[in-house]
């Protein structure tokens, strides 16, 4: 069985009934046992090649062991993987900045050594993106890898027993698809448990092993930049160890005041809400040239007619009424023709007249070409159950941070309710395995004490579809050290670093400089995403920047769709 990312990657959960995250009551800090970081060149096989010769000894890797269990520390050891680049300025360096990519399960030692370049590639000077040359010259990159991925002592969920994947829920409501979902959410959680380290997989332990890398390189404080996932982990670190927060930047972040339930519902509306502005209405708009309804729910009607497999391929990367267009014919060449190859269907896409509009025709082909090959997913067999280590990590977190509330029959239902509501989405989030895991095992530190940890910066897109915007504002309104920069007019998930804006950059890169934010506590800058490759761009490189934005894209959400994922 080909591991799949998006498998363990969907395995947040969709509860309506999710409370708020509850204080616990016997929570306490364990006495954490000091480590020593040992340093060495970083083979290619862990970060790119690309950025070995660019970064040259700035760049390194490094293992520390630490207790499986932290609060248990005479139980075992395990290894854990660390990556740094060092300020390209040590006359003037001023500290680390600690980084986390998302997750949980990004891996951060492809992405940081390409976060480190792209700082490096600005005009220090450029009123957008000089700052981040100024954070690459005067601090340290450095990122602690989530324990078990590669790096360190690795976390497996495998088995020699078979199991049979299973086709996205929402598009697929068959019977046998459903028990097949079922009968994999079992095999899931039994392959995971099997591994003796699975309840130590967790963002409590990782957060200690964070605090065990601070002391041991003698930072007097953390200073952090999470990305999506990276917010839950930074406020449990920030609710642990308040004393020890510098400046922190939580970027298109998860609401960490909520439970996982309350995220990836909202995370499901939002995608539904992305098609109504850029599908929906703008065809109901526009009846005489779409034709695809006069009306939103006309429209949205339409996503009913199209053929499963259509359905798999298009569900949650809606973004025009071209898209519709092309899967509604489609559906119909593959309802007449269900064994047509993916050469013949190509062919056909390439000399059918689409809409008598040239450049809407044109758009209509090249998108549906371009997703083709989404339309013939593997006939999955039964095979010995094989998760790599980053859909191991993402399952076991996901069961492990928190309860895990309703039975097998509740989440078949709301999965069923969701399908029918928010048809435009896709299934990725909505695993339930964690039904079978026999509780959570980490224990959240209380969220009052965060207070104590002094500002901290949420940057979110106004229209992110993964992590939407109602995350910060929630979190905004229920803290007091918390101030929220929104980028207006852009779905970007991941922001700093991804706009041409002055308003974003300059805001963002300036705090992590020197920890000045403007007055207030809410913040709306007027954004467009960053578009490289002119000569006045603000990188000395623009065709650089380009390639490593690019190699960027790891900043996402596990459960938002990616244009690689299998159906």
């Amino acid at each position: 069985m080909n591991p799949r990312v998006s498998r363990a990657a969907g395995a947040l959960l969709l509860w309506h009934g999710a409370c708020a995250a509850q204080e616990v009551p016997d929570w306490r800090l364990p006495d954490l046992r000091p480590s020593t970081i040992l340093w060495t060149a970083c083979p290619s096989g862990l970060v790119r090649e690309s950025a070995i010769v660019r970064l040259g000894d700035r760049l390194r890797c490094g293992t520390m062991g630490v207790p499986v269990d932290h609060h248990h520390p005479d139980d075992g050891i395990i290894e854990v993987g660390l990556v740094r680049v060092t300020a390209s300025d040590p006359t003037r360096r001023q500290a680390a900045i600690f980084f986390n990519p998302g997750g949980p399960g990004e891996t951060p030692m492809d992405i940081l050594p390409s976060l480190a370049q792209y700082w490096d590639n600005a005009y220090v000077d450029h009123p957008v993106h000089g700052s981040k040359k100024r954070l690459a010259e005067q601090f340290d990159l450095i990122a602690v890898v989530p324990r078990g991925l590669n790096g360190g002592t690795p976390f497996l969920c495998t088995s020699d027993n078979e199991a049979t994947d299973f086709h996205d829920i929402v598009a697929d409501r068959s019977p046998e698809n459903i028990q097949a979902m079922d009968a994999y959410m079992r095999a899931t959680a039994a392959a995971c448990r099997a591994n003796p380290l699975y309840p130590f997989i967790n963002t409590e332990q990782t957060v200690y092993d964070m605090e065990v890398a601070r002391r041991a390189l003698g930072e007097p404080k953390l200073h952090y930049l999470g990305y999506s996932y990276g917010a839950w982990l930074g406020s449990w670190y920030a609710a642990s160890f308040p004393e020890h927060v510098g400046r922190m930047v939580l970027d298109s972040g998860m609401d960490w005041t909520a439970d996982w339930n309350t995220n990836i519902t909202r995370s499901k509306i939002a995608s539904q809400n992305r098609f109504d502005r850029l599908v929906g209405r703008p065809a109901a708009n526009d009846y005489e040239r779409y034709g695809l309804g006069r009306d939103l729910p006309s429209v949205l009607a339409r996503i009913g007619e199209l053929a499963v497999p259509v359905r798999r391929a298009w569900g949650g990367f809606w973004k025009s009424p071209e898209n519709l267009i092309g899967a509604l014919a489609v559906s119909d060449w593959l309802r007449a023709e269900p064994n047509m190859s993916l050469e013949t269907l190509t062919e056909r896409m390439k000399a059918h007249r689409f809409h008598r509009d040239d450049a809407t025709n044109t758009a209509i082909r090249d998108d549906a070409i371009r997703y083709a090959w989404r339309l013939f997913p593997v006939s999955y067999q039964p095979e010995p159950f094989r998760f790599d280590d980053v859909s191991s990590l993402f399952s076991a977190v996901m069961c492990n941070d928190m309860p895990y509330a309703g039975d097998v029959t509740h989440h078949q239902a709301r999965v069923a309710t969701l399908a029918e509501t928010l048809p435009a989405t896709n299934g990725r989030g909505l695993e339930y395995h964690c039904v079978f895991w026999g509780g959570s095992h980490a224990m959240r530190p209380p969220l009052s004490r965060v207070g104590a940890a002094g500002d901290i910066l949420m940057v979110h897109a106004s229209l992110d579809p993964v992590t939407p915007l109602q995350n910060g504002t929630s979190v905004l309104a229920s803290t007091t050290m918390t101030h929220l920069l929104v980028a207006e007019g852009i779905e970007e998930h991941g922001v700093f670093g991804f706009t041409d804006s002055a308003c974003v950059e300059d805001t963002v890169g300036r705090y992590l400089l020197t920890g000045i934010l403007p007055a207030g506590r809410e913040y709306h800058c007027t954004a467009t995403p960053a578009a490289h490759g002119e000569t006045d761009d603000g990188f000395t490189r623009p065709g650089d920047a380009v390639v490593l934005r690019s190699e960027l894209s790891g900043l996402r959400s596990p459960f938002a769709p990616r244009a690689g994922d299998r159906p």
